[in-house]
C-alpha cells in the first residue's frame, strides 16, 4: 500500500465516529465481568435446555387438515357398500363448510373415507362435528358402523406413537383368542399408571355390526398382523395382535420408550400372560437416538475442523476463540428453541446439523479480524474498535442475506410445510445469535486469549502460514498488477476473467440437464425395508393371510443374516397390506438396502395372489405411485376397459427422459373390479404403475404425458365415457410438487429482497448484482458433485442450496465490502481489487474450508445427508475458486461500468437484463440466461457510445 493512502487510512480510523457495531462490542468489552455472567447464564441455560429440558420427539407435533373414517356395512356387496354409504357419506360431508374433498373405497364388508379441510379447519373439532352430524340425520343406514376421527402421525393410522405386538410364540393360538388376550394385556399396561401414556389399546382385528339381510349380529374379520424377529439363524413369524400406545400432549419420547419397555418387562413376567410374549416392535427411541448421537458427531467433527483449518490459516488461540464461540451459538440456539416451545426431532436436529457449515463464517470472520489487527496495534480496545469496523458492516449483509435465503421455506404451505417450518426458524435464529456471539463474546474470549501484552505488536505474532497466504493473494492479483498502467492489458486480462466465469457458469448449465430430479429421492441406504402386497381381486382375509405368509418367506429369505424385525402394525386387510422391516444398522452391513431390493424383487418374480412392491425406508414420505383415474360414473364396464386397456400399455412403455435414458415401469395395479372408488360425487376406476428409478418428480410426468398421447380424448370417448372422463392423480407427490413450485416463486423475489437490502447497504445498484455472482459461480460445482455422486437435485439438495446462497455471498460481500473501504480511503480500483484479496484471503479460505472439511465426514457416512453435503462442499469449492480467481476482476469492471455510466442507465441494464433472462427461460435457453446481464452491458455501451442513450 503506498504510504500516502496508510498516511490518509489511518487518519480516518482515528478521527471516524465509532458505528453501532464498534460501541455494542466496546461496551461489553469494557465490562468483562458483566459479560461473562452473561455469557454464562445463556450457554448454561442452553446446555440444561439440550441435555435435559427439550423433550425428545419423532417428529414435530403439527395439525394435518386431515380425517378418516372406518367402518363395517356387512351386505357383501362392494357396490351396495358404495351406494348406501360412500355416496350419502361424501355427498353430505362435501356440503359443509372448511372441507375440501372427500374419497372412499368400498369393500364387501367395509368401507374407508379420508376427507381433506382446508388448512384454517380445526381437523378434530370439524370431524367431531360432522360426526354429530351424519348420527343426527342418519345419514348412514341404522347396520353401518363407522366415526369420522382426525388423521394423526404415528405408525398406525389412527396415530400410536409406539406399537406393541402381542402373540404366541408357539404359534398355536387362533386370531380371535389372541384378541381377546391383547385386549386383556392392554387392559393390564393401562392399569400401570404410566405417567406419559395416554391410551393403550389393541387395532381390532375384528368389526361386530348388525346384517341388514338377517337382523342378526355378526362378527367380521377385517385386519390381520404377523410379527418377525431373527432368531439363532432363522428369521421367523408369528401371527400376532398389534397393542398401539398414544402418549400425552408434549411427552419425550425416550422417556415414553423406556416407561414402556419396562411395562412390557413386567407384563411378560406376570403368570397370567406366560404362554404369551409382548414385545415393542416400533418405537421413534431408536431413530432418535441415532440423530442425536450423528448431531454430536458431526459437532465434534466440525469442531476439530475448525481446530486444525484455524490453527494452520489463522492461529492456534485464535481457532480455540471460534470452537468456544461455535459451542456458545449452539448452546443459546438450544434453549432459544426450548423457550419457544419447540422439541428436539428430526426436523430441528436436521437444522442443527445444516446450521453447522453456516454459523462458522460470523465467528471466523471477526476472531481473523481481531487477529490480524493485534498485529498492528498494541491496545486491546482499539484492536477490538478497529476490528469491528473493519467487518461489521460486511459480517451484518453476510448473516442479512443467509438469513433471508431460508425464509422463503416458511411460505410452503400443506403438510410439507408445516413440517418443515422448524427449519427456517432453527437457522435464522442460529444466524442472527452467531451474528451476536461475534459482536458480544468474541471481543472477550479475545481479551483473555488473543489480546495479552504479550501476543500484541508484530513482533509477538509469529505466523508461519501468513507468508504462504500472502504469496497465493499477490500470485492471484498479478495479472490485474501488471495490466495496472495500461487500458488495453486490463481489457484483456478483465476479458480472460470473464471468459473464465462465463465458461464455469456455462459448464454447469450443461451438466445440470444430466441431473435427474425427484422431490424426496431414495437414500442411498436405509436401515428399513417395506413390503407392500396389492392383492388380486376377490381375495378374502384368509387368502389374503395365506398370500401374506407366502410373501414374508420371500423377503427374509432374500435379507438373511441382516434381518431383525418387522410386523404390518395391524393394518393388513383384504386390499394391501405393508410389511416394515427393520435391519441390522448400514454401517455393518455389507450389502446396501438398495442392493438388497433389487435382489428381493427379482425373487419376487412370477409371484402370485398379489402385486409386490419392495422399497426403502428413506427420510422423506415414500413415493407416491402413478394413478391414472377413469370416472365410472355412467358407464363403469366402460371405464373397467379403459383402465384394463391402460394397464396394458403401460406395461410396455418405455419413458424416455430429457437426457435420453430409458425409466421403466416396475409394476402396474390393474382396476379391481371388488372395489368401489369414489372421489367427491364421481365414483372412478383407477390403474396404478410403480417406477424401477427414484426421480418419482420426473417419472410421473412422463407418464402422464405417455398415457395421454395413447389415449387422445376421441380415443376415451370411443369406450363408450365421457371424452373427458381420463384424469390423474399422484397422491402427496401433487402437493409436493405445489411446495416445490412455491419455493420456484419465492427464489425470484428471495433475490429481489437481498438485492434491496444490499443495494440499500452499499448504496449501489450494481454492486448488489456483483455480490450475486458467487451464486451461479457454485453451479458448476453443485452440477457436477450430484452428477458424479449420482444424486438427484432434490428438496433436501435446495435446502442444500438456500445454505450454500449465504455461505458463497458471504465471500464476494467481503471482498467487495473490503475494496469499497480501501477505495475511500484513497486506492485506485486495481489497489483496492488487490487489497481487498490479499486482506480477506485469510478468512475467506478460513471459512470456506471449515465448512468444507466438517462436511466431508457426513457426506462419506450418512446417505441421508449425502445429497445435501455434497451441493454445500462442491458448490463452495467451486464458488470460492471462481470468486479468488477471476471475481477480483468482475469488482474493476463494475468500478469501470459504475465511473462511466449513470444510475439511470445501470437501473436501465437491471431492468433490461432481467426481461431477457425470462425471455430466454421461457424460449427453452435457460442455460443462456447467466450470459443476458453481459450481453446487455455491451449493447448499451455500444448505444452510448453512438450516443443513442445519454446520462
Amino acid at each position: 500500500m503506498p504510504a500516502k493512502a496508510r498516511t490518509k487510512q489511518k487518519a480516518s480510523t482515528t478521527t471516524e465516529k465509532k458505528t453501532l457495531f464498534q460501541k455494542i462490542s466496546l461496551y461489553f468489552f469494557r465490562r468483562p465481568r458483566k459479560t461473562a455472567l452473561i455469557w454464562l447464564i445463556v450457554t448454561i441455560f442452553g446446555a440444561v435446555s439440550y441435555g435435559t429440558l427439550l423433550k425428545r420427539e419423532g417428529f414435530p407435533s403439527i395439525e394435518t387438515p386431515f380425517a378418516l373414517m372406518r367402518g363395517t356395512y356387512l351386505v357383501n356387496d362392494p357396490a351396495k357398500v358404495d351406494n348406501d354409504v360412500a355416496k350419502p357419506a361424501s355427498e353430505y360431508i362435501l356440503k359443509q363448510s372448511g372441507v375440501k374433498a372427500v374419497q372412499t373405497q368400498s369393500f364387501d364388508n367395509f368401507y374407508v373415507a379420508q376427507v381433506s379441510y382446508e388448512e384454517s379447519v380445526n381437523a378434530e373439532a370439524k370431524s367431531a362435528e360432522i360426526q354429530k352430524g351424519l348420527e343426527e340425520k342418519n345419514i348412514l343406514p341404522d347396520q353401518a358402523t363407522g366415526k369420522l376421527e382426525a388423521f394423526k402421525f404415528g405408525f398406525t393410522e389412527r396415530g400410536d406413537n409406539l406399537v406393541i405386538s402381542f402373540y404366541d410364540p408357539t404359534n398355536s393360538t387362533d386370531t380371535a383368542t389372541l384378541a381377546a388376550k391383547a385386549r386383556d394385556a392392554a387392559r393390564s399396561l393401562q392399569a400401570q399408571n404410566l405417567s406419559l401414556v395416554e391410551s393403550v389399546s389393541i387395532i381390532e382385528p375384528y368389526e361386530t355390526a348388525v346384517n341388514p339381510a338377517t337382523g342378526q349380529q355378526e362378527q367380521a374379520q377385517k385386519l390381520f398382523d404377523r410379527y418377525a424377529k431373527r432368531e439363532g439363524d432363522n428369521n421367523k413369524f408369528y401371527n400376532s395382535v398389534v397393542i398401539g400406545v398414544k402418549s400425552k400432549p408434549g411427552s419425550d419420547e425416550l422417556e415414553l420408550d423406556k416407561q414402556v419397555q419396562a411395562a412390557v418387562a413386567t407384563l411378560n413376567d406376570t403368570g397370567e400372560f406366560k404362554e404369551f410374549k409382548a414385545t415393542v416392535s416400533a418405537s421413534n427411541a431408536p431413530s432418535i437416538n441415532s440423530q442425536i448421537g450423528e448431531l454430536q458427531r458431526t459437532l465434534l467433527e466440525g469442531l476439530l475442523a475448525v481446530l486444525i483449518i484455524g490453527s494452520i490459516v489463522i492461529a492456534i488461540r485464535a481457532s480455540f476463540i471460534t470452537v468456544l464461540s461455535m459451542v456458545t451459538v449452539l448452546a443459546i440456539v438450544n434453549g432459544l428453541l426450548y423457550a419457544i416451545g419447540y422439541s428436539l426431532n428430526t426436523i430441528t436436529l436436521f437444522a442443527l446439523i445444516l446450521g453447522l457449515s453456516l454459523i462458522v463464517d460470523d465467528t471466523i470472520i471477526m476472531v481473523e479480524a481481531i487477529d490480524a489487527q493485534r498485529r498492528k496495534r498494541k491496545n486491546p480496545e482499539e484492536v477490538v474498535k478497529v476490528a469491528t469496523g473493519k467487518v461489521g458492516r460486511a459480517m451484518i449483509a453476510a448473516t442479512s442475506t443467509a438469513a433471508l435465503s431460508f425464509a422463503p421455506l416458511l411460505f410452503v404451505g400443506g403438510i410439507l410445510g408445516s413440517f418443515i417450518r422448524a427449519i427456517p426458524i432453527t437457522i435464522i435464529s442460529a444466524l442472527v445469535i452467531s451474528l451476536i456471539v461475534a459482536l458480544l463474546f468474541i471481543p472477550l474470549f479475545a481479551r483473555y486469549l488473543l489480546l495479552g501484552k504479550k501476543q500484541l505488536g508484530k513482533e509477538n505474532v509469529h505466523e508461519a502460514s501468513a507468508g504462504v497466504e500472502a504469496a497465493i493473494a499477490r500470485f492471484l492479483s498479478y495479472p490485474m498488477l501488471w495490466a495496472k498502467h495500461s487500458k488495453k492489458k486490463l481489457f484483456a486480462v478483465g476479458t480472460t476473467a470473464l471468459i473464465i466465469g462465463f465458461g464455469f457458469i456455462a459448464a454447469g448449465g450443461y451438466i445440470f440437464k444430466e441431473v435427474k430430479f425427484s422431490i424426496f429421492p431414495t437414500d442411498k441406504d436405509s436401515n428399513q425395508l417395506s413390503l407392500t402386497l396389492t392383492f388380486a381381486p376377490n381375495t378374502d382375509i384368509q387368502q389374503a393371510e395365506t398370500v401374506t405368509d407366502k410373501a414374508n418367506k420371500v423377503l427374509t429369505d432374500s435379507i438373511g443374516s441382516d434381518f431383525k424385525q418387522a410386523s404390518y402394525y395391524g393394518q393388513a386387510g383384504v386390499q394391501t397390506a405393508t410389511l416394515y422391516v427393520e435391519m441390522s444398522d448400514y454401517k455393518e452391513r455389507e450389502i446396501t438396502a438398495p442392493q438388497i431390493v433389487e435382489k428381493a424383487t427379482a425373487a419376487f418374480n412370477n409371484f402370485e395372489g398379489a402385486t409386490v412392491k419392495v422399497g426403502q425406508v428413506g427420510a422423506g414420505p415414500p413415493a407416491s405411485a402413478f394413478s391414472a383415474r377413469v370416472d365410472s360414473s355412467q358407464n363403469r364396464e366402460g371405464a373397467t376397459k379403459l383402465g384394463n386397456d391402460i394397464t396394458e400399455f403401460l406395461k410396455t412403455v418405455e419413458l424416455k427422459r430429457a437426457d435420453g435414458s430409458i425409466a421403466k415401469i416396475s409394476s402396474v395395479t390393474p382396476p379391481n373390479p371388488a372395489i368401489y372408488n369414489r372421489d367427491g360425487n364421481k365414483a372412478y376406476v383407477d390403474t396404478k404403475a410403480e417406477f424401477e428409478d427414484t426421480d418419482t418428480s420426473t417419472l410421473v410426468t412422463l407418464t402422464q404425458q405417455a398415457v395421454e398421447k395413447e389415449f387422445p380424448k376421441n380415443k376415451v370417448a370411443s369406450y363408450g365415457i365421457d371424452q373427458n372422463a381420463l384424469s390423474f392423480n399422484f397422491g402427496q407427490e401433487d402437493e409436493n410438487q405445489d411446495s416445490f413450485k412455491t419455493l420456484a416463486i419465492a427464489f425470484p423475489l428471495l433475490l429481489v429482497v437481498i438485492y434491496v437490502l444490499l443495494a440499500a447497504q452499499f448504496r449501489s445498484l450494481l454492486q448488489p448484482l456483483l455480490i450475486f455472482m458467487a451464486i451461479p459461480f457454485s453451479l458448476f460445482g453443485i452440477a457436477l458433485g450430484l452428477y458424479l455422486t449420482n444424486n438427484p437435485f432434490s428438496f433436501f439438495t435446495m435446502l442444500g442450496f438456500f445454505a450454500l446462497i449465504g455461505l458463497s455471498i458471504k465471500n464476494t460481500i467481503l471482498l467487495t465490502d473490503y475494496a469499497n473501504q480501501s477505495r475511500r480511503a484513497g486506492m485506485g480500483a486495481v489497489d483496492a481489487a488487490h487489497e481487498a484479496l490479499a486482506e480477506r484471503f485469510r478468512p475467506l479460505i478460513a471459512t470456506s474450508l471449515t465448512a468444507v472439511v466438517s462436511l466431508i465426514p457426513l457426506a462419506l457416512t450418512s446417505p441421508f445427508w449425502e445429497g445435501l453435503a455434497v451441493v454445500l462442499i462442491c458448490g463452495l469449492l467451486s464458488s470460492t475458486f471462481l470468486v479468488i480467481t477471476v471475481f477480483p476482476y468482475y469488482y474493476l469492471g463494475s468500478e469501470y461500468l459504475r465511473s462511466r455510466f449513470s444510475r439511470k442507465i445501470a437501473l436501465l441494464w437491471i431492468i433490461a437484463s432481467i426481461a431477457l433472462i425470462v425471455l430466454l427461460a421461457q424460449a427453452g435457453f435457460g442455460g443462456a440466461t447467466a450470459l443476458a446481464p453481459l450481453v446487455v452491458a455491451i449493447v448499451l455501451y455500444v448505444f452510448k457510445r453512438r450516443k443513442f442513450i445519454l446520462n
